[in-house]
């Protein structure tokens, strides 16, 4: 079927409507329009809830594919246009550690650290000191020997060794410790000494040149690095990490007397170790001469359990 053409008088009404829309948009002031809209009031008007029941989420999400939005942005475009520096320019440092209270936190976890590397270190002594016991060169009958100091109570519960006689390992390691640990506050403290000559006299004062002057000292600092810690404490350093204390022969903190007779004696038992080390497995209270000569012994003093090797696990 062919289509009727439209006259020129059928298409001036549609051209003469044209031109009349053309115009009143021509007229129309839309900035002012805009102006008199309150959007407020229209927004007001809007029923979000009926709007937001309308919506078929779930055919908008299926609507919106993922790999081409990620595809068009450009990661190294927003990354060049972040400004570390501005950023840590307006972070506080101070500030933040303030308020996360780090000093508290680092401190609790190097406590808690030190306190399991002791733990291990301590366990695998006393494993040690049991598998010297086992020795069939020291191999004693144990059924009626006393475990502890007479007025030393046991434990509560559990496997616990505290207050039993130390083993031969832990005390030979805690005064090797202790020897190391004495030499170097001395060279510590001579350096001291050294730099405050130095610097009040102009001098130079040193060990070396002054050798009967440097041997007293350290015989000095000797007694009293032993005769001070057992008298406040009944530990020295090297007892303290090792866990071990010094008692009386019943179980009663030492005296200052007990501490001094001690500590001069104690220079014959490290002269002959390896005779004070078989006197300590020999013994049923792990005495060595100094402990007999002031009338003391030494313990554990830690919650020291068996022995964590695994061909020496018993009951205490």
């Amino acid at each position: 079927m062919t289509p009727r053409r439209i006259g020129p008088l059928e298409r001036l009404p549609q051209a003469v409507a044209e031109q009349v829309v053309r115009r009143i948009v021509e007229m129309l002031d839309i900035d002012e329009i805009i102006r008199q809209v309150d959007v407020n009031a229209v927004v007001q008007r809007i029923d979000v809830n009926a709007l937001m029941a309308n919506v078929d989420v779930n055919a908008l999400i299926s609507r919106v594919d993922a790999n081409e939005i990620v595809d068009r942005v450009d990661i190294d475009r927003i990354v060049d246009r972040i400004d570390i520096n501005a950023i840590a320019d307006k972070i506080d440092i101070g500030e933040l550690v303030k308020k996360a209270d780090l000093g508290p936190i680092i401190a609790q976890s190097t406590s808690g650290m030190l306190g399991e590397f002791l733990g291990f270190l301590r366990r695998e002594v006393v494993s040690l000191d049991d598998l010297l016991d086992t020795v069939t060169l020291f191999k004693r009958r144990t059924a009626d020997r006393p475990k502890r100091p007479p007025e030393v109570a046991p434990p509560p519960a559990g496997s616990r060794r505290e207050g039993q006689y130390a083993g031969g390992i832990t005390r030979l390691l805690a005064i090797l410790a202790d020897i190391g640990a004495a030499w170097g506050l001395f060279l510590l403290l001579a350096a001291g000494f050294q730099q405050a000559v130095k610097l009040f006299s102009g001098g130079n004062w040193n060990v070396e040149s002054h050798r009967l002057a440097g041997i007293i000292a350290l015989v000095v600092w000797g007694f009293l690095y032993f005769t001070v810690q057992w008298t406040l404490s009944g530990r020295t350093i090297g007892m303290a990490i090792l866990g071990a204390q010094v008692v009386t022969a019943e179980g009663h903190p030492i005296t200052g007397r007990a501490a001094v007779i001690r500590t001069l004696v104690l220079p014959i038992s490290i002269a002959f170790w390896f005779v004070a080390l078989i006197e300590i497995v020999i013994r049923a209270d792990r005495r060595a001469l100094h402990d007999l000569a002031a009338g003391t012994c030494v313990v554990y003093h830690w919650q020291a359990r068996g022995a964590s090797l695994p061909w020496l696990h018993r009951d205490d």
